[in-house]
């Protein structure tokens, strides 16, 4: 079985904005998560996908929508009850860092799988655990650790089941591990950048917001592919100054830099 290795020239492929590019034409990207306990992994990918596009809608619970409108006063934040008008709106969709595992939420995911079918849809974290497989979509990119891989498709993480998940349910899988694996379900990705720094809460909220910034104006293969190249790059360059002394916060903030250097 082959397995390619991503490149930094996969960047080559990443769109950029046109000079006389205007507002809304660069992306429009919703993020579903957040909940009373869980508050981090919606800020670390609210933050990040608003570095890559023109506007970031953002539903969560009301506990969560005061901390977003103070640290993201240009995203544009709505209650959970929004979601499916705001995914009208949208370029693509992010659905689970930090997501509450309750009914009203598992209702809410399997409408916008059904209904937004065309919509590039990154499924990370706890809406993972809001899905079974068959619900998925070809645009879709599910972005699981080994455990929530297990979890969701009863065995395993390795290269070869993410590569036979991925062609049965005919998705995208990017699969987060100290080697990245991400197919397609015709051809299987390998990813080695990053370090064992990159076990700390939050890192993968980066990764799912990249992967949904990218996506709103490229294809979801190459932004997946683009996403986990760059976060594990900025994981990197933090790893030869600090070495593994950094968090998702460092992560979050070193990956413009790392982008500049990349595209």
């Amino acid at each position: 079985m082959q397995c390619v290795r991503i490149k930094k020239s996969i960047f080559k492929k990443i769109k950029k904005p046109k000079p006389k590019s205007r507002k809304y034409q660069n992306g429009l990207t919703l993020i579903i998560a957040g909940s009373k306990q869980y508050h981090g992994s919606l800020v670390f990918s609210a933050i990040t996908a608003s570095r890559l596009v023109d506007i970031v809608f953002v539903c969560t619970s009301k506990e969560n929508i005061p901390l977003i409108k103070r640290i993201g006063p240009a995203m544009i934040v709505s209650p959970l009850s929004k979601a499916m008008e705001r995914a009208k709106e949208s370029d693509s969709i992010l659905v689970g860092p930090g997501l509450e595992q309750n009914m009203a939420n598992k209702r809410m995911v399997a409408k916008i799988l059904k209904k937004f079918s065309k919509t590039p849809t990154v499924i990370d974290a706890g809406g993972l655990r809001l899905i079974k497989p068959n619900q998925v979509h070809s645009n879709c990119c599910l972005t699981p650790h080994s455990n929530e891989f297990k979890a969701l498709f009863k065995e395993k993480m390795s290269a070869q089941s993410v590569l036979k998940n991925a062609k049965k349910f005919g998705c995208i899988i990017a699969g987060k591990g100290p080697i990245d694996f991400i197919s397609n379900g015709k051809k299987l990705y390998c990813n080695y950048t990053g370090n064992q720094g990159m076990t700390k809460g939050g890192t993968g909220d980066t990764l799912a917001g990249l992967v949904a910034g990218f996506a709103a104006k490229n294809h979801l293969l190459e932004s997946a592919l683009a996403a986990a190249y760059l976060n594990g790059c900025a994981g990197d360059e933090l790893y030869k100054k600090n070495g593994q002394m950094y968090n998702a916060k460092d992560l979050m903030n070193m990956l413009p830099s790392c982008f500049k250097n990349l595209v």
